[in-house]
């Protein structure tokens, strides 16, 4: 195979993770779309429901620690297509739950697990193909998952006027095996006995000067790492809130179902424009500089959501959101690839990625809580908001070599 032709798959590797991460991020994010309907079926508070989100989420980005070493040693391919599966079987459980500790099961945990056996290893793949382009291509690959928040809303919407949302959970359970098997077929080993830069354009920098990839026990052990996943965890923090309050916060102070529910779609509108904009921009003035200026803007527009009281500062809010999120979530995996090397891409960031598990088991709820103790949301996601600007310094010492 010439250097041509194995450039010429790159395309199709970015392709089949964009596809991978439509089908599992778009399941568990349209949680918001069907969780008052869930709530109301088995008589359940808000905060109950809410626990769907926290176990899908948290069980994606734990179960990430394995996939991306597993992905190392066998490749993405056969790792996704079994998470694609187990995301299909997730959502029959659920609609045809008798109790909420099925829907727990399947929405929480199978859709999770599913998404977290193809995310790390689709995104490990794509930081192997590319290297001057790297932000650019991560952000083609995760603007799956703006898509799938953009359209959440929309398809809820029509697929009630087939039934309930037990008949939504069945129609996606068949759309996402068909997508998501389809994504998994385009994730191609890559081809390191070519000895060129997978883009195309220069050598991967190990490959060029012949020295092997830093071992991963190594790698997680540094001081660098650890700034990395304490970082990247508080900044998690807001970056989890959205998806799973922003929809009730809305509707607390007064805003109709329909308006709340369109914000998540104005998030991934915003998300995709970030994932696109920023890290082609990211590639051209510096990966890490963009990547924090991101992070920046999450914490601080937490705070800003902290104050709104208006429908016209919540779409504002999620737009903006949506694009440094995009952001944040396609120039992570190039962070980590540039600061760490991508000889075991997947290693590193699947134990990183369980930061963000963490992040999704404990935010969402604490807040929850708190928005009910302090009869309001503005101190909690305050304290949120701070605690991103922490995670943010920790992310840019690691930045300089720490």
């Amino acid at each position: 195979m010439s250097l041509l032709t194995a450039s010429s798959l790159g395309p199709q590797v970015v392709l089949g993770a964009f596809l991978v991460t439509l089908v599992g991020f778009g399941a568990i994010y349209s949680y918001s779309a069907f969780a008052e309907d869930i709530a109301a079926e088995f008589g359940s508070s808000r905060s109950t429901v809410t626990l769907v989100f926290v176990l899908s989420g948290s069980a994606c980005f734990f179960v990430s620690a394995v996939s991306g070493v597993l992905a190392d040693r066998v490749g993405p391919r056969v790792l996704a297509a079994a998470g694609m599966v187990l995301v299909g079987i997730g959502l029959l459980v659920a609609a045809t739950a008798k109790t909420l500790i099925e829907v727990y099961v399947g929405y929480g945990l199978l859709i999770g697990l599913g998404t977290g056996f193809a995310y790390v290893p689709a995104l490990a793949a794509v930081q192997r193909w590319f290297v001057v382009h790297r932000g650019l291509a991560s952000g083609i690959a995760v603007s799956g998952v703006g898509i799938g928040t953009a359209i959440v809303p929309p398809a809820a919407e029509a697929l009630a006027m087939l039934g309930d949302w037990r008949v939504a959970f069945v129609v996606c359970s068949v759309l996402a095996v068909a997508v998501g098997l389809a994504g998994a077929a385009l994730l191609h080993p890559t081809p390191e006995r070519f000895g060129f830069g997978p883009d195309g354009h220069r050598l991967d920098p190990d490959a060029a000067q012949g020295r092997p990839p830093t071992p991963v026990l190594e790698v997680i052990r540094s001081r660098a790492f650890v700034l990395a996943y304490g970082g990247t965890l508080l900044i998690a923090l807001p970056v989890a809130l959205p998806y799973a309050l922003l929809v009730a916060t809305a509707r607390d102070l007064g805003v109709s179902r329909h308006d709340a529910l369109a914000l998540l779609a104005l998030i991934g509108l915003g998300s995709i424009a970030g994932r696109f904009a920023l890290a082609a921009l990211a590639d051209a003035i510096g990966r890490r500089l963009v990547f924090l200026g991101c992070c920046a803007g999450l914490a601080a527009g937490t705070i800003g959501w902290a104050a709104a009281d208006s429908l016209a500062q919540f779409q504002a809010f999620a737009l903006i959101f949506g694009a440094l999120q995009g952001g944040f979530v396609a120039l992570l995996p190039a962070f980590v690839a540039d600061r760490f090397g991508r000889g075991a891409v997947g290693s590193v960031l699947g134990v990183l990625y369980t930061s963000r598990g963490v992040a999704l088991l404990i935010g969402p709820s604490a807040v929850a809580l708190g928005v009910a103790a302090f009869a309001g949301h503005a101190l909690p996601l305050a304290v949120v908001g701070m605690f991103g600007g922490i995670g943010t310094v920790m992310l840019a010492r690691v930045g300089r070599g720490a």
